[in-house]
């Protein structure tokens, strides 16, 4: 109950016009009825109820905020802590979305069945991606009777499906041992099986369970890094066997959703977490790349330098962990984290243009630096931001929900000095540390 009480909504109780009207008459000295005097009481004791059941994060927020939504009272619709919309402009929903996604993978599942069933495409064949792709819109629109997509069953759905044709792909590399191309059925009908199976079981997980964005990002994170990785290592020391490489990329795979689950275990990441951990992971990664460009490597490469971009962008993705735990990123402030990395690297290639090496090495390195800096600047303003206000330490094994708000000591003081700060007869000050366990 006591989460239910915000402090929006005590804000527009204080100020309801009935109740404001018989103060002002009060305090002017006017006589009021009995019902008018009854109704005051009544309504000022279900105002201290009300505060008294505001969680303390609640109560320091509307002392920080009621003199500026006094003077500014169309800003009091905005509440504080309301989650992101994950609706960016030209999008109206996740269920718009996910009708779009699933019509482009039809597409593409029309593509293949023209090869897997061997028709040929002059023969009107190539109508097939079309009914393909309509029947995939119209399908979900038919089944998903309230219209509602998740966030999370969106993204898992298309991580699914996506990945789930390089899964399918490598299936098939593994049972024939071949080189495949894009006319081999098996290859086609292995892959496009797995895409809609893995699409349906990342839709299923999304809805079923209750994840968070964070969570999601994760999975889809090292879904997508692990794979890579194995190949890497393969390549690092020339594998030849085409049996190798896929039985790798699926090992890895597989091993990849299992640490993100226990990643997630370990520290509870919003998606802004995430999104920032990406940018490093990117940075690193890139910086490998260009290291083995420099050098000569491609394609004469000799085993374990290939992993140079492998481990710069493994380790980007654990320093993010460590950098960013318990950092509560908003979605927002991931995305600036990555726009800052970006800017502070074209930047620095601005100044590498500037110096006209004839060496490739500035050309890179510079912008590695610069990016990293800006990058660092802004992760770090951000989570002295965050630790400023209220946050929660993760939830351990028993449920323990512990808040810290330093702030509140400044408050207090300033509060103390006015008799009147608290709505009501009594004085109540607020914690600067507060916990509780749920049983």
């Amino acid at each position: 109950m006591a989460q239910q009480n915000n402090a929006v909504d005590y804000w527009k109780m204080e100020h309801d016009p009935v109740f404001t009207g018989l103060k002002q008459k009060k305090s002017a000295g006017e006589s009021l009825s009995e019902k008018d005097r009854s109704f005051l009481i009544e309504y000022q004791a279900k105002l201290d109820d009300y505060f008294e059941k505001m969680p303390d994060n609640q109560k320091s927020l509307y002392f920080k905020n009621r003199q500026k939504w006094s003077e500014q009272p169309g800003i009091i619709d905005k509440k504080e802590g309301q989650q992101e919309s994950e609706v960016f402009s030209g999008e109206k929903s996740t269920y718009t979305q996910y009708l779009i996604s699933s019509g482009t993978f039809g597409f593409i599942y029309g593509w293949a069945s023209i090869d897997i069933f061997g028709l040929n495409r002059s023969n009107g064949a190539v109508g097939l991606p079309f009914l393909f792709s309509g029947a995939s819109t119209l399908i979900p629109m038919l089944t998903i009777k309230n219209k509602n997509v998740t966030y999370n069953s969106l993204k898992l759905s298309i991580h699914g499906k996506t990945m789930g044709l390089f899964h399918g792909a490598a299936l098939a590399l593994l049972i024939t041992g071949k080189d495949v191309n894009n006319t081999d059925k098996l290859f086609l009908s292995l892959a496009t099986l797995s895409s809609i199976g893995l699409g349906r079981l990342g839709y299923s997980l999304g809805r079923d369970n209750a994840w968070s964005p964070g969570r999601v990002a994760l999975y889809s994170h090292y879904g997508v890094l692990m794979p890579l990785e194995g190949l890497a290592l393969d390549a690092a020391f020339k594998a030849d066997n085409p049996r190798i490489y896929a039985a790798t990329f699926l090992a890895f795979g597989a091993g990849g959703y299992y640490i993100a689950d226990r990643v997630a275990t370990w520290n509870d990441f919003t998606k802004g977490d995430i999104v920032s951990t990406q940018a490093l992971t990117s940075l690193n990664a890139l910086l490998g790349f260009f290291i083995l460009t420099d050098k000569g490597i491609i394609p004469n490469y000799v085993p374990g330098e290939f992993m140079i971009p492998a481990i710069g962008a493994l380790g980007g993705t654990l320093a993010g962990h460590l950098w960013l735990k318990d950092a509560r990123f908003t979605n927002q402030q991931g995305r600036n984290t990555a726009l800052a990395a970006s800017g502070g690297a074209v930047f620095g290639l601005g100044i590498a243009a500037l110096i006209n090496s004839k060496s490739i090495t500035p050309y890179y390195l510079v912008p590695y630096i610069t990016g990293m800096s800006t990058y660092a600047i802004l992760v770090n303003k951000y989570k002295n931001d965050n630790k400023n206000t209220t946050f929660n330490v993760r939830e351990k094994s028993k449920r323990w929900d512990v808040n810290i708000m330093p702030q509140n000591i400044f408050l207090n003081q300033k509060l103390v000095t006015n008799t009147n700060f608290q709505p009501g007869k009594r004085q109540v000050f607020l914690p600067a540390f507060s916990a509780s366990l749920r049983f």
